[in-house]
């Protein structure tokens, strides 16, 4: 009976079946014929149960007679292949999570002599399973192991490019330690204890201390130079920027002579700087005007409590209608113009926004607190997000390359919240953001709208204000506003 059916192959098997279509066509073309169009339901039936009997039959062959295909062949594979297992540059098997002790901890399904030291760092794409199975070569049951000990005290979300890890495995196969680096600050470790061979895990934490440091300087090229001249690491430049994000735009308000001085809390750890933490209290001086910003939290019980935020000296929020650029540095490379020729249509059409060039990826700010009510590609606008602001005013931003992961329509958004990035998607000649704002449903020039400012402290709250922020101001004062080393400047006539 094998043999019979181990010469039906596929070829056969459907060479037989269209052979008996076609008569079976043939067949009813006749019948037809002979008793007026009508065809014998006795006869029909029968074919098709022959055809059914076949392919049945067929099935049955595969599936259970034949040797290495039926079900049983393939059971037996499975068990002797060990599917639990994950060797040296085996595929990736999920890990039984209600395994128990044998399967969970010594030795099983571990190499003997499989020992030694494993080591690198986290690479793209990488999860910690996989490190465990293609860098390290454990088994199913020390991986397992290794992950429910570690993952009450890591995060394996928290897993990331360059992170470094050491793994030490014994000769039968366990771990014996394990080392994760995830920061500066803090390192994830996992040891057996030699008595009674447990494996556990612990969170090291390096003391850090916090400063209170004065900055200053002054513009000769640009603020990210003048901040690298006064001995500062280039990221306070971002802190700066986000403080008087209202205010100025640092692309094109920054000018030589300009002076800028910052109080700002900075972590350390022995003489090693981490962070800048937060800026209590910035000034900035120059052609643009002059600027302060000065940190306060409201108390618990003041009826504006809140979270900290930015006011100037008379107690006025620094946080205003708009964003003065929805871009921390790009250049204004076409304004609100209604009678422009447009560069690619190359006929007079209005441009009803605010053009910022820009590279492509650089991300785009919200210019306000809003709601995201579109989100999606848009013809000649390319990938298109719209915000809804609690001011009635509506803002767009056209061209973007991609869109920031994790928003929806519908969802809110913070004011400087990235909601994309910088593309040339649409009708564009190069990379930018198109920028353009709704008023009352009809666009306007964002740069000549009266900017509106948010609620200021409490005529409550404004002793208590001036109190704190006084020792704020007079460090300020003192503050230089040349950097180390740098000539003094020098006063014009």
């Amino acid at each position: 009976m094998k043999g019979f059916f181990a010469r039906l192959g596929g070829g056969v098997v459907w060479g037989v079946f269209p052979c008996m279509v076609d008569r079976r066509s043939r067949a009813r073309k006749k019948s037809s014929l002979d008793m007026g169009g009508k065809t014998p339901a006795r006869s029909g039936t029968l074919r098709l149960f022959v055809l059914l009997a076949i392919m049945v039959l067929v099935n049955l062959y595969v599936f259970v007679w034949r040797d290495g295909t039926s079900i049983g062949d393939i059971r037996k594979k499975a068990n002797d292949a060990d599917i639990g297992r994950v060797g040296l540059g085996g595929p990736a098997v999920p890990v039984d999570a209600d395994a128990g002790p044998q399967a969970a901890g010594g030795g099983a399904g571990a190499d003997e002599g499989a020992g030694g030291t494993f080591e690198g760092t986290v690479e793209k794409n990488e999860s910690f399973g996989k490190i465990l199975r293609t860098k390290v070569g454990l088994a199913a049951g020390p991986a397992d192991e290794l992950i429910r000990t570690v993952g009450p005290a890591f995060d394996f979300r928290g897993l990331r490019v360059g992170q470094a890890w050491k793994v030490i495995v014994a000769d039968d196969g366990r771990v014996e330690t394990f080392e994760l680096v995830v920061s500066k600050t803090l390192t994830v470790r996992a040891v057996r204890d030699p008595g009674t061979g447990e494996l556990t895990a612990t969170k090291e934490e390096a003391a850090t201390r916090i400063e209170v440091r004065e900055v200053s300087g002054r513009i000769d090229s640009s603020l990210y130079a003048a901040v690298k001249a006064a001995g500062e690491d280039p990221a306070l430049v971002a802190f700066f920027v986000d403080v008087f994000a209202y205010d100025l735009d640092f692309y094109n308000d920054t000018h030589d002579g300009d002076t800028f001085k910052v109080i700002v809390e900075t972590e350390y750890k022995d003489q090693e700087l981490l962070r800048y933490r937060r800026i209590l209290a910035a000034e900035y001086a120059g052609k643009a005007g002059s600027f302060r910003a000065l940190y306060w939290t409201p108390p618990a019980s003041s009826a504006r409590a809140s979270k900290g935020r930015y006011f100037d000296e008379r107690g006025q929020s620094v946080e205003k209608s708009l964003l003065k650029t929805p871009l921390k540095f790009a250049r204004v490379s076409s304004g609100f113009n209604p009678k422009r020729m447009h560069p690619v249509l190359h006929t007079v059409r209005g441009h009803f926004g605010t053009d910022f060039a820009a590279p492509t990826g650089t991300p785009v700010w919200a210019a306000a607190d809003g709601v995201i009510v579109g989100r999606a590609a848009a013809g000649g606008a390319g990938n298109l997000v719209t915000l809804r602001h609690d001011n009635g005013l509506v803002t767009l931003y056209m061209h973007l390359s991609k869109f920031a992961a994790g928003q929806k329509v519908g969802q809110r958004v913070a004011a400087k919240t990235v909601i994309g990035y910088v593309g040339t998607t649409g009708l564009s000649t190069g990379p930018h953001l198109h920028f353009g704002v709704k008023k009352n449903g009809d666009y306007v020039d964002f740069g000549k709208l009266a900017p509106t400012r948010a609620a200021g402290v409490s005529k409550k709250d404004l002793a208590a204000f001036k109190a704190e922020i006084g020792p704020l101001l007079a460090r300020l004062a003192m503050a230089s506003a040349n950097p180390p080393g740098a000539p003094p400047a020098v006063a014009g006539p």
